[in-house]
Parts: structure tokens; C-alpha cells; sequence
């Protein structure tokens, strides 16, 4: 018995040395008819796993890297997070945007990593983006809307209208716009609310509610929304230090940065540049397990933790 233990064991090990081969030289079809078999005998390690679903993509498996991610999930088998990532990865591929965003919201709705969670929000951008450019396609111009039926919109719908009308400049939705801002409460809606108004060149006072303070702005004198002071500084210092340290994270980075961004404009952040820079890099390095060599300050950071949980929960 222990002759044909260590007789297996030796079969697995050459196997994945064979992949291992396979891999290196960029044969992805030997890879996962290598990786079929071993994964039939024995419980392939997560990084040939994460290799495997790396093959599939490169032969235009999608269908396989779905259905395996299901199963390993459905299994228990553990790194939840590899194999939800690499399904919603095949999703995207499929141009299975609608799914992509379901799967991601409730995801954002659980106990997840912070470094998952900024994945998730990174693929679920790329899936609504792309939902956004479809729609673009096909309806050229913003339907008549009324306050009726804006009401009657979901948020995204709303979402979606207002992105609409900016781009179009379409100043007829003026007065609708700004009755709807003044008792808005939802942060990111109303910064789209806040940039339409500036688009169009609206020059009375307006009176809003945001991150706990009442605000008179004057809409056309609002600061371009990536040119808005304090992140503006802070965004480009910190994806800097990301792009020459991680660079495969930079995109993660970027779209929590810009989530911020988005839940906070006009107002400026509670800390000076230099402070926030090193609360973000703190928080962002940390997700990835990277000590940062500088002290943040403690307020800004539980600051950073507190709107990524706020706009996480909605």
C-alpha cells in the first residue's frame, strides 16, 4: 500500500512538473489536458489552479472557466475569493455584463477582504461601463423624462440619465435637476446632479446636503470633478506610488480612489494632502499585505475605511 502511495505521489509530481513545462513554454492546450487529469487524481495546488483558469482564457474556454469556478465554490474547496474572481473574469469575457453587476452587488453586500472588494468593484466598473457603451450605442440621445417619471426611476436608471444629459448638455432637464438636488440624499447621484448643472452653465445659488454639511454652490463655479483640490493631489501621488510598487494593482486603486472622489465632490476632504497620501498608501498596501515605511495618521485612515464601508453598503 505505501509502495503505491508514494508511486501516485511521484505520478503527480512529474505531472505537474509536465504543466509546469507547459506553462512556461505558452501550450495551454497541453496545459489543460495536463491539468483534467491531475485534477481527477489529486487536488491541484491554488497556483495551478489560478494557472489553469489563466490557459482556459487564452483558448477562449470561458464556458469551462465558469462551470469550474461554480463547482469549486459549490464544493467548498476553499480561495473563494481566486475562483470568484476568475467567474466573474469569464463573465466579462462573455460579455455577460448584467450577471457580472448582480454577482458583484451581492458581493458588496457581505463580510469580504478589502483587497477582494476592491477587485470586485474594479470588474463590476468594467461590466457597467460597458453596459453604459452598449446603451450609448443604441439610444443616441435622453428620452423626454418629467419629474414623474423620474421619480420613478431606480438609482441606476437615474445614474444612467443623468450621464446622458451631461454628455449631451441638454439643458431642458434644468429645473427638474435642481428640485431633485436639494433633498437628494444619495452622495453619488448627486455629484452627477452637481456636474450636470455645471455643464450647462447653471449660475444660481443651490442649496444642498452632503457628508453631513449643508452647502450653497453655484453650479457653473464647481471645480472640474478630477480637478477638485485636495484628491486631485492626493489621487496622483498615491497611483504613482501604486503603479512603481504594484502595478497590477493600479486599477483596483484607481477605482477606489474615484469612488471616493465621486461620494465627496465638492467637499474637500477633512485632511491635508500630505496626511491622506499616507493613509491611502497605508490602506491600499496593507490589502495586499505590503508594510508602508511611513506612520499614517490613524484618523485619516479609519476616515478611509468608513466611506469605503458606507459606499459599499449603499
Amino acid at each position: 500500500m505505501d509502495d503505491k502511495i508514494i508511486s501516485h505521489q511521484r505520478f503527480l509530481g512529474k505531472m505537474k512538473r509536465d504543466m509546469e513545462t507547459d506553462h512556461q513554454n505558452g501550450d495551454h492546450e497541453a496545459f489543460v489536458a495536463k491539468f483534467r487529469r491531475y485534477d481527477e487524481l489529486g487536488e491541484p495546488p491554488i497556483e495551478v489552479v489560478e494557472q489553469f483558469y489563466r490557459a482556459l482564457s487564452a483558448i477562449g474556454k470561458h464556458d469551462e472557466i465558469i462551470d469550474y469556478a461554480l463547482l469549486q465554490m459549490n464544493a467548498g474547496r476553499g480561495h473563494y475569493d481566486v475562483h470568484m474572481r476568475h467567474l466573474l473574469e469569464g463573465l466579462l469575457s462573455q460579455e455577460r455584463y448584467f450577471e457580472v453587476v448582480e454577482f458583484s452587488d451581492h458581493l458588496m453586500k457581505e463580510e469580504i477582504p478589502h483587497e477582494f472588494r476592491i477587485e470586485v468593484a474594479a470588474l463590476r466598473h468594467r461590466a457597467k461601463k460597458a453596459i453604459d457603451e452598449k446603451k450609448a450605442a443604441i439610444i443616441p440621445e435622453a428620452p423626454e423624462v418629467d419629474r414623474h417619471d423620474y421619480r420613478d426611476m431606480q438609482p441606476y436608471e437615474r445614474m444612467d440619465f443623468l450621464k446622458g444629459i451631461i454628455e449631451e448638455a441638454d439643458d431642458r432637464y434644468q429645473k427638474l435637476i435642481r428640485e431633485a438636488a436639494a433633498g437628494e440624499k444619495n452622495h453619488e447621484l448627486l455629484t452627477f446632479m452637481l456636474l450636470y448643472l455645471r455643464t450647462i452653465g447653471d449660475g444660481e445659488v443651490l442649496t444642498i446636503r452632503k457628508m453631513g454639511e449643508q452647502l450653497d454652490v453655484i453650479p457653473r463655479e464647481l471645480p472640474d470633478l478630477e480637478a477638485s483640490g485636495g484628491f486631485r493631489l492626493v489621487s496622483g501621488r498615491v497611483m504613482d506610488e501604486v503603479e512603481d510598487r504594484m502595478p497590477q494593482f493600479a486599477e483596483s486603486a484607481a477605482a477606489m480612489l474615484m469612488s471616493h472622489m465621486l461620494y465627496c465632490y465638492p467637499v474637500e476632504p477633512p485632511f491635508g494632502a500630505d496626511v491622506l497620501v499616507d493613509a491611502y498608501l497605508e490602506e491600499i498596501l496593507g490589502m495586499v499585505n505590503i508594510e508602508y515605511e511611513h506612520a499614517a495618521d490613524a484618523e485619516a485612515v479609519s476616515w478611509i475605511r468608513s466611506l469605503e464601508q458606507t459606499i459599499a453598503g449603499g
